[in-house]
């Protein structure tokens, strides 16, 4: 990849570390990180997506370079992802992987002729009950619990990938990064959102891609909206993937690159 970096911009009136690579004229595409990670978990997906696009990425309060920031909500996420987009200056892709999908999921229904699309990938699209007995688990007994379960439902199974030594690597240094208060107003972030209305046809055309194996946000967790009996706009997409758990941007790259390539109607060499 010629061109990879990290560089500070106002943002929002805050100052902020912006991650950015491929071509600077190309559509811009806003990625939205998981919780627990950071900027940095989409690097081997900007590979995959090679050079024509414009991509942008940064921290989530409480994560990463913004990791002393950690009490928030789920507010002040999708406040922060609309200043993003703003401060892109014109229409872009948005992606969010997990909890960055439901922060784009937001952003985008406010922001309907600043999103060109809008994918969600294992985004919960829904609150679970399990969400804000996690956010409880770390306030009552600390991080250490809580972190090695978040790894073990992240990469459990999936040991034969030849992206797995790196992608766990990357997920223990992430998430060991983010503190307890943090992690928790993560977990109290998604515990609170209610329901994705992904039905609303004011949204952009919007893919949702799930995986077969994620044990974190099962794909039937889409069986009430996109399979059945939900009512289907144009424009909305269900994609399952067989094999790559919850952290598909670092452990099936490649295969993601490709729907999202589609989705964004890139052209291919």
């Amino acid at each position: 990849m010629s061109r990879l970096e990290d560089g500070t911009a106002v943002i929002g009136g805050r100052s902020m570390i912006v991650r950015r690579s491929g071509l600077p004229e190309g559509p811009a595409v806003v990625l939205l990180h998981a919780l627990g990670l950071d900027r940095h978990a989409f690097d081997p997906l900007r590979h995959a997506l090679g050079e024509s696009l414009d991509i942008i990425s940064y921290d989530h309060r409480g994560h990463g370079s913004r990791a002393s920031e950690e009490s928030f909500t789920l507010q002040m996420l999708v406040d922060d992802a609309r200043d993003m987009i703003r401060w892109v200056n014109r229409p872009v892709h948005l992606l969010g992987h997990a909890l960055g999908g439901v922060v784009a999921a937001f952003a985008a229904g406010s922001m309907r002729n600043a999103v060109r699309s809008l994918a969600l990938v294992a985004t919960p699209p829904q609150s679970m009950p399990a969400f804000a007995e996690r956010a409880h688990q770390i306030d009552e007994g600390g991080l250490a619990v809580p972190v090695e379960q978040s790894l073990k439902r992240w990469f459990s199974g999936l040991e034969g990938l030849p992206t797995y030594r790196d992608a766990f690597a990357y997920g223990r240094k992430a998430i060991s990064a983010v503190s307890a208060n943090g992690y928790a107003n993560g977990w109290r972030s998604l515990a609170g959102f209610g329901r994705l209305e992904l039905d609303d046809a004011g949204l952009p055309p919007t893919l949702c891609i799930a995986v077969a194996d994620d044990t974190s946000v099962p794909a039937s967790s889409f069986d009430s909206f996109l399979r059945g009996g939900a009512k289907r706009r144009e424009g909305l997409q269900l994609e399952v993937l067989p094999r790559g758990g919850h952290m598909l941007p670092l452990t099936e790259p490649e295969r993601l690159a490709r729907y999202l390539n589609e989705h964004w109607k890139v052209p291919q060499a």
